[in-house]
């Protein structure tokens, strides 16, 4: 059992000459001890990975060849064998000029290396410390080509002496000094001969991926085409335990380089990764493989489309492993933005099913890569919508606006995400195909969750959930929930004139914030209001709260339509659309009086009407309403007549020219009134809580309105809206002034079949989301 301290010395140099001693390196199979690279250096990722050679016969010395060994292991003072004294030695005898010498040193070393390296047989403290050794294996990298076997001991010496974090601090400090240590290595990553390649792959492998010194060496690597050599074997290997370190290398030399990423495309390697994920089933090979594709998704995603990326990742969804799925999915994404022609339905399929996953990652991307594909996409809107894709989605947007309130800060930041996904899909699908009226009935049968995305006043969910609206409110037959939806007192109309009142106070403010462009909500805002101002019972509700004075008292002290118009940087379909609202607002008694009193609306009008030469269609639209004002003044005019004239009855008080001396005390004139400005009124928490929002940041806590406001602007209801059916007849018995209705009020034509303007959303692509701003 116990044996003599001189014995134990014996067995530990027979284990370093013993060229059967295996740790599981050289046989490929995995070893009894735990896996080298994987436990001790484990960026390689190679859990029983092996040196792949068979050894070849020990050479039979000579009495005179033997003869220089025996000074290498005895201690001549206790006869016991030294690896302090052994390693000089050896570094000395690897320079013979007998090859046969030469190559039993280096094998001795390299089992020393092996020996350092193994956790459950190395010694305290790590022996080969010395920078010669490590330019001693350079020479022979350098002078014994010819010699394989040499060659082979080489480099598995440097592979095992890398497998400790001292032996890679040994060589990269050696690269530092003599750096053709890298090109010599480059040179046998081709040498197919007694599997030298494999040996070079990772020997390359363990010093690129050290994150603290590999820097300098990953450089010279590039320079000297590393790529080039590398990149064939993704082809020609066999081994799924290679394959990896293989993938991984290529993602080393790739990373943040382009000029690397085109020489891999162009060698195919793209192509080859997406033959290893039809082929190969080796879950390790395939998560990396995802991983370096997802790189390049990025840099030339048209490429992985042309090529069938999109199908063939789509086989990746249904594997068991989590990560292997994400990374895939995440792939999916940033190349879902790529028009094809290829059937999608099995990659659509899978996505439906995944929307819905406990991950919140996981269904998060699925909504993402959802959206991306069905913008305008018809076959795969129509797959969609006859597979149960619309009620599927539906039913995600309710149960996830259901349990935001159940969230904060990173969680409730990662369902907004979802939620803003899932209403842009559903955007999608209500235009471009055969089926887009009946999703657009269905989408808005629960109109209190978009009433409640409005309510959040989160930027991003308020765009996509108006330009969902846009599409909505074009079928007369949806108007009905649209004026009676509501939560608490708050309805759709309340609601779209507050945020465009907040809109407009950030004009001159800030352009985009978190993302969006403000003049975006603005023109959505005002196209949904000048399309639903057809109904004559929603016309009356939006010059209500148009009245009111919190609205009509904007800038100057205009009303938000006419502020609009002011504004110089307001572009020029978003003053189209408002100059259609204001010809359907005209057709309201109440409202018409107000804006004929307004001067500078007349001035503006008439301005415009004079560039018809530029605007033409600008120019007509001012023209009707001037002709609106002139016939009502006409109006007017025969009715006063038969009362009395107007000065008898209100004296010499004319009530247009006191308010433009109430709100122009200092005689200033309005040219150029579009750059007045007021400051934002501030008793409104809801709109400073959404103008101090600058933007977002994942590395710093979520601070939305929505969870960490001032008192919410709807205390009943301040994280969802309520249960039950959206509209209560008896439910209104506060003193909150309401709108009257005119159910018998005859609606007049109305700019209401003009195609719409698409304004500043025509500059957002009907992609999500942009390529340059990537999820």
């Amino acid at each position: 059992m116990g044996g003599t301290p001189s014995s134990a010395g014996h067995r530990k140099v027979d284990m370093w000459q013993n060229h059967n001693f295996d740790s599981g390196f050289q046989t490929m199979n995995h070893s009894e001890a735990p896996s080298i690279i994987s436990s001790l250096h484990p960026s390689s990722h190679l859990s029983g990975m092996s040196s792949m050679a068979e050894y070849e016969p020990i050479p039979n010395l000579s009495e005179q060849q033997k003869q220089k060994f025996d000074g290498i292991t005895k201690n001549p003072t206790d006869g016991q064998y030294n690896t302090v004294r052994a390693i000089p030695e050896l570094t000395m005898l690897m320079k013979d000029q007998d090859n046969e010498v030469v190559q039993k040193a280096v094998m001795i070393m390299q089992n020393i290396a092996k020996m350092e390296c193994d956790a459950m047989r190395r010694q305290n403290e790590t022996k080969i410390v010395d920078p010669r050794v490590i330019f001693t294996l350079r020479n022979l990298l350098r002078d014994k080509v010819d010699h394989p076997n040499i060659i082979r001991f080489t480099l598995g010496t440097l592979f095992n002496i890398c497998n400790r974090q001292e032996g890679i601090d040994l060589v990269t400090r050696a690269i530092s000094e003599q750096p053709d240590i890298i090109p010599n290595l480059i040179r046998h990553i081709g040498t197919f001969a007694n599997s030298i390649y494999k040996y070079a792959i990772l020997t390359m492998h363990s010093i690129l991926s050290d994150k603290q010194r590999g820097g300098q060496s990953v450089t010279i690597a590039r320079q000297q085409d590393a790529i080039i050599h590398v990149t064939p074997w993704l082809e020609a290997e066999k081994s799924e335990k290679l394959l990896p370190v293989i993938v991984d290398l290529i993602r080393v030399l790739c990373e943040k380089n382009t000029d690397q990423k085109v020489k891999f495309v162009k060698m195919g390697g793209p192509q080859k990764l997406l033959h290893i994920l039809q082929q190969r089933g080796y879950e390790n090979l395939l998560w990396r493989s995802t991983q370096l594709l997802k790189t390049f998704s990025n840099f030339d995603a048209p490429c992985l489309v042309a090529f069938g990326g999109r199908q063939i990742l789509a086989g990746m969804l249904s594997h068991g492993s989590p990560r292997l799925v994400l990374s895939t999915l995440e792939t999916l994404r940033n190349i879902s933005d790529v028009p094809s022609k290829m059937k999608e339905e099995l990659l659509l399929k899978s996505l439906l099913e995944l929307v819905n996953s406990r991950n919140a990652v996981i269904r998060l991307y699925s909504a993402q890569t959802m959206s991306n594909l069905v913008a305008n996409n018809r076959p795969n809107k129509e797959y969609m919508c006859s597979n149960n894709g619309v009620v599927n989605l539906c039913r995600a947007l309710a149960i996830a606006t259901k349990d935001w309130q159940n969230f904060q800060d990173k969680e409730a930041q990662q369902m907004e995400d979802y939620a803003e996904s899932l209403i842009c899909t559903l955007r999608h699908l209500c235009v471009g195909h055969p089926l887009a009226e009946k999703v657009q009935a269905y989408v808005f049968r629960e109109p209190l969750i978009f009433l409640h995305k409005l309510m959040t006043m989160r930027p991003v969910l308020l765009k996509h959930t108006l330009n969902l609206l846009l599409k909505v409110v074009s079928q007369n037959a949806l108007l009905a929930p649209f004026l009676l939806c509501r939560i608490g007192e708050i309805g759709f109309v309340e609601q779209l004139i507050h945020i465009l009142r907040v809109a407009c106070t950030q004009l001159n403010v800030q352009d985009v914030i978190e993302g969006v462009r403000v003049k975006d909500i603005v023109h959505l805002c005002i196209q949904i209001l000048r399309l639903i101002t057809r109904n004559p019972d929603i016309l009356n509700e939006v010059d209500f709260f148009l009245r009111s004075p919190e609205n009509s008292r904007m800038g100057d002290g205009h009303t938000l339509p006419i502020f609009v118009l002011q504004k110089a940087n307001v572009e020029e379909n978003t003053k189209s659309s408002t100059l259609e609202l204001i010809y359907n607002l005209m057709h309201h008694e109440k409202m018409a009086d107000h804006l004929e009193r307004d001067e500078i609306l007349c001035k503006m009008l008439h301005s415009v009407q004079m560039q018809a030469a530029n605007h033409p269609e600008l120019a007509n639209l001012a023209a009707n309403i001037l002709k609106l004002m002139s016939e009502k003044r006409e109006r007017n005019r025969i009715h006063y007549g038969r009362h009395g004239s107007f000065e008898s009855q209100f004296g010499h008080l004319s009530v247009a020219a006191q308010r433009t001396e109430v709100l122009n005390s200092h005689g200033e004139t309005y040219e150029g009134a579009g750059e007045q400005w007021s400051q934002p009124m501030s008793d409104d928490s809801m709109m400073e809580s959404y103008c101090n929002s600058s933007g977002r940041d994942s590395s710093k806590t979520y601070n939305s309105p929505m969870y960490h406001s001032p008192p919410s602007m709807y205390p009943e209801y301040p994280n969802g809206p309520p249960s039950g059916p959206y509209y209560d007849p008896h439910a209104s018995t506060s003193t909150r002034p309401t709108p009257p209705h005119y159910a018998n009020y005859d609606s007049p034509p109305v700019y209401n079949n003009i195609p719409s303007n698409q304004g500043p959303s025509s500059h957002l692509s009907d992609q999500y989301p942009y390529r340059q701003g990537r999820f």
